[in-house]
């Protein structure tokens, strides 16, 4: 396993590219990440976390554009609520382009985060480290001990202070209206605002 600083950002990108599981700081908690579409890493990242198969990996983009090119439908609602919030603490639950699939999208407001996104130039798949069911990971050392194995590589940006480790809303648009599937720092008077 390797540690990387803030400034690693080719080399977690290269890491990435190579089929790897890293683990990346956001604003709301510390990460697992793989590329979006590399089915055996996102297999790894179920086992280290102990997730559930029925459970499904959420998509980190640095833009909509991007997550759009990897399955997200396109629709207003998801582009008003993208202009309002995000980078920030939303996750979003779309419809994909795969008929029947859906996919819950957040573009995170972290420097090191983005930085990787924006140079590996496609989505991750990315969810909180530490084991399924346990309480979110602030720091490196957190994440590593609530981890069943290792993953190739850590980037250690201190602790997470933005939203001290309240995980971000996640909202479903699947039915017409929003509605919240899990509570965040984004309430759903807001999300109704920013989609009138």
């Amino acid at each position: 396993m390797r540690m990387l600083t803030e400034q690693d950002t080719e080399t977690a990108v290269s890491i990435l590219r190579g089929g790897g599981v890293i683990v990346i700081p956001t604003e709301t908690v510390y990460g697992l990440a793989c590329r979006w579409d590399d089915a055996d890493a996102r297999e790894r990242i179920y086992r280290l976390k102990r997730r559930p198969a029925t459970k499904r990996l959420p998509m980190l983009a640095h833009d909509l554009a991007s997550a759009e090119r990897a399955g997200v439908m396109e629709s207003e609602p998801l582009r008003r609520l993208a202009q309002a919030f995000w980078p920030g603490a939303l996750t979003v639950v779309a419809p994909a382009r795969q008929p029947g699939e859906t996919i819950g999208l957040r573009i995170p407001n972290h420097p090191v985060a983005l930085a990787i996104l924006r140079t590996l130039g496609e989505p991750l798949a990315c969810t909180s480290a530490n084991l399924s069911g346990e309480k979110s990971a602030l720091t490196v050392e957190e994440a590593l001990r609530s981890l069943d194995g290792e993953p190739d590589a850590v980037v250690d940006a201190g602790r997470v202070t933005v939203t001290d480790g309240q995980s971000s809303t996640v909202v479903s648009l699947l039915e017409g209206q929003p509605k919240i599937l899990r509570e965040g720092p984004i309430s759903l008077r807001q999300i109704e605002e920013a989609m009138q």
